[in-house]
């Protein structure tokens, strides 16, 4: 009988903790975003804007690993993979005008998008970001060329947005001999609802969106607390030795 109060109160302890702590006990100071599934162009021996074999300065990229990157406010971590979503525009019309349900499932404060062009439409958006939540909210972030994204090639140009920098560069291989990615940091405005999916979707202008990674900051894909007290309840039932 006092072991089953026992198990009783140790079970009540977890309940204010996981409630009372929340989410932030489990919070990941990076999470990467599987693309491997959205993926639909090669970075390696590829031009990645015509799907022909040749150069490219992606290529460049630490494939196969992750990378720590320039940031708007330090270091910040991508999973790169040797491919990216390429996106329509009316100088590549191959691609398709949107990638759709790109898997998430989780929180975060932050989310930060590594992303350029082929070419550019300045002043304008080009492309944009669609976040879907788990209580049917969605939230967008338009991909502008000059203020927070950009041309490649234009790897020396200045982006007006704060939340948005250079994060590589690369003064080698094709077809400009130099290149680069942007950093863009979105802070989310539903922090304490899940992100189930991302959409990437083109706004059917000149510029090709490329988005060779997405990582999510302060973020948790682990499971609710409710979830979490399951799985502890479960684990207190067990009978020793067993």
């Amino acid at each position: 009988m006092k072991l089953v109060k026992l198990f009783g109160l140790i079970a009540l302890l977890c309940v204010v903790s996981l409630f009372t702590a929340g989410i932030a006990t489990a919070l990941d100071e990076w999470v990467y975003v599987d693309l491997e599934s959205f993926v639909n162009s090669k970075l390696v021996k590829h031009q990645w804007w015509t799907k022909q074999p040749g150069d490219s300065t992606l290529s460049r990229l630490p494939i196969g690993e992750v990378g720590e990157f320039e940031g708007p406010d330090g270091k910040v971590e991508f999973q790169i993979i040797d491919g990216a979503i390429v996106l329509f525009g009316t100088n590549a019309a191959i691609w398709p005008k949107a990638v759709n349900d790109i898997v998430v499932g989780g929180k975060a404060k932050f989310v930060y998008f590594f992303h350029a062009t082929g070419w550019e439409q300045n002043g304008v958006p080009s492309y944009k970001f669609v976040m879907h939540y788990r209580t049917g909210k969605k939230e967008e972030l338009e991909m502008i060329s000059g203020f927070n994204s950009d041309d490649w090639c234009h790897d020396d140009a200045a982006l007006q947005d704060d939340n948005s920098v250079w994060g590589w560069v690369k003064k080698e291989g094709g077809p400009c001999g130099h290149a680069g990615l942007v950093t863009t940091k979105w802070e989310n405005p539903r922090p304490d609802d899940w992100i189930e999916t991302i959409d990437a979707v083109s706004l059917e202008l000149g510029s090709v969106p490329v988005i060779p990674a997405i990582t999510l900051g302060e973020a948790t894909l682990a499971v609710d607390p409710v979830e979490k007290l399951a799985i502890t309840w479960g684990s207190l039932k067990k009978p020793s030795g067993l």
